[in-house]
């Protein structure tokens, strides 16, 4: 008791024995029906919207809503929640091609049956991935490079890059991953040709003295079964080798879920190509 006293008297006791603790939690009237779980209850315009969310989280194929309340027009109203559930929201407008809805007038309440035509399977839906904000666009990039990934989806919380800088960070990444090929500029001399190296290129040869090298029994025969122009107009690289030809790697492609100024989804399709899937750049 004394030294309880004693840290009490000191302040310490405050400080040790006063804690306090919170939890946050969104607020929202929704919560199903029965006990088996087939059927959700609203009782507003909110409720709707979140009942429709809360299917689809879960990925259901259909769904029943029961809507209570007073009002005037219950059959307007879900159809505006179906409608802004594909359109407006980030995962409606990631996942859905489409809602299907009907509803009857029941004693008491009005039941929605929706039917959600999905363009995203389960599991790409599960790979979405969720944070804070875009600048962790780079390093998803990165890892679903090396993993060999097509796309990626990432859910942010809050949009603290706008559109262009979103498109900015993807290209970023491109030219980091995929650099511009250089291409070295052709030698040129400094030094000016000499008179006498300009009147040894113009003079013509001595009759007599080179006519023999240049008959045509002189000169030898191309080998068997092989194509000289094609040889010729095959580019050899410095050590000898074919040199590839340079492929077009075309930029990643950045869509935005809604397609607003506020979207809550970012996706990158990775058009990665390969020179044996890669499309040769035009002579033109």
């Amino acid at each position: 008791m004394l030294l309880i006293l004693c840290l009490t008297l000191a302040g310490c006791g405050g400080r040790l024995l006063e804690r306090s603790y919170s939890s946050v939690r969104p607020h929202s009237a929704v919560y199903w029906e029965n006990e088996d779980a087939d059927t959700l209850r609203a009782e507003n315009y909110q409720d709707i919207v979140n009942a429709l969310l809360l299917l689809l989280d879960e990925h259901s194929a259909d769904g029943v809503v029961r809507i209570y309340g007073d009002a005037p027009d219950k059959a307007a109203m879900a159809g505006s929640a179906c409608v802004e559930v594909q359109k407006e929201t980030p995962i409606g407008a990631y996942l859905l091609d489409y809602i299907t809805y009907d509803g009857s007038a029941e004693s008491g309440w009005y039941e929605l049956s929706v039917h959600f035509g999905y363009r995203r399977t389960a599991e790409e839906q599960a790979a979405i991935v969720n944070a804070t904000s875009t600048e962790a666009l780079p390093d998803l990039l990165r890892a679903a490079i090396d993993e060999g990934r097509d796309s990626v989806a990432i859910r942010v919380g809050y949009f603290g890059t706008d559109r262009d800088g979103v498109t900015a960070l993807v290209a970023a990444v491109h030219g980091e991953v995929y650099p511009p090929q250089e291409t070295e500029p052709a030698a040129e001399s400094g030094e000016p040709e000499t008179e006498g190296e300009t009147q040894e290129a113009e003079t013509a040869p001595e009759a007599g003295t080179d006519a023999e090298a240049l008959a045509p029994e002189a000169l030898p025969e191309p080998p068997e079964g092989g194509d000289t122009q094609a040889d010729a107009e095959a580019p050899e690289a410095p050590g000898g080798e074919t040199e590839e030809p340079a492929y077009d790697l075309s930029p990643w492609q950045v869509l935005f879920y809604p397609d607003n100024a506020r979207p809550g989804i970012v996706e990158v399709i990775l058009n990665e190509k390969t020179p044996e899937t890669a499309e040769k750049p035009s002579d033109a």
